[in-house]
């Protein structure tokens, strides 16, 4: 029941995580530190974004990937990770003509790695330290690009 100090919301904004069709962008989230992860986890989702992977390394994201890439949209990974990091990730994932979007979420690294993680299909690169609007904004930049998902 309303009470007489409730107004509508004349402006009601979609969530950035959620497509024209009204389904969620879904992603999958692979960060070694467990807490960064839970942080881009809950950023992405409390957007409207349904994350339906994450991943602590690589390896393991290479096994999830092949359970979720053909709903998913779009990859959140680390450069840095034990066991396979985010270059030799992007590297297999690129192999398999993936249609998800392949964004880094990472500490600075060097103009040449930056400049051949683009050239081999990353969509982003996202500076650490994780600040939500930062992600939520280069996020909606990479999906509204033509050849988004």
């Amino acid at each position: 029941m309303k009470s007489s100090h409730d107004f509508p919301n004349l402006n009601p904004k979609r969530p950035d995580g959620v497509k024209p069709s009204g389904k969620p962008y879904r992603v999958m989230v692979v960060e070694d530190k467990e807490f960064q992860r839970k942080q881009i986890v809950q950023i992405l989702e409390s957007e409207g974004y349904e994350v339906v992977a994450s991943a602590g390394d690589g390896k393991e994201a290479l096994q999830l990937y092949d359970r979720y890439a053909r709903d998913l949209d779009i990859i959140t990974t680390d450069l840095d990770m034990p066991t396979l990091d985010g270059y030799a990730l992007l590297y297999e994932i690129s192999q398999k003509k993936p249609r998800a979007r392949i964004v880094f979420i990472s500490d600075e690294t060097t103009k040449t790695i930056l400049a051949d993680l683009l050239q081999m299909g990353a969509a982003d690169f996202i500076l650490k330290p994780i600040q939500r609007g930062r992600i939520l904004d280069r996020m909606k930049m990479v999906l509204n690009r033509p050849d988004a998902p």
